[in-house]
């Protein structure tokens, strides 16, 4: 049986002092829904163009051994969806050598971050 009354105590005394602080606000002030807004609603508030927060994919030619298709990321590894005529196949691209799947060769492209 799980006793409530111990937990709750010690969770809200870490957790009130912070929302409290967020909540002093001017009495009657009404907040502005694009003051609020944080991560992709932001983004889209912003209209920020941001290929890793986009919900279209990333759209490119057909990768071969001589050009193989670039993917963007700020990581040395980043997850892609390909999508074939089987469905979708999810891999892990990593930095450094050519990957081969589906017929298909892909090159992780690592960004800077500092922009």
């Amino acid at each position: 049986m799980l006793r409530t009354s111990r937990l709750l105590p010690s969770l809200a005394s870490r957790q009130l002092p912070a929302m409290r602080s967020l909540c002093q606000l001017p009495q009657g002030v009404i907040v502005d829904n694009s003051d609020m807004a944080t991560g992709m609603e932001k983004k889209e508030e912003l209209q920020t163009p941001d290929i890793f927060w986009s919900r279209e994919p990333i759209v490119g030619h057909f990768g071969t051994k001589e050009n193989p298709a670039i993917v963007p990321s700020f990581n040395e590894a980043r997850v892609v969806g390909l999508e074939t005529e089987q469905g979708v196949i999810w891999f892990n691209l990593k930095k450094g050598p050519l990957h081969y799947v589906a017929g298909q060769y892909f090159k992780l492209h690592q960004l800077d971050d500092a922009h």
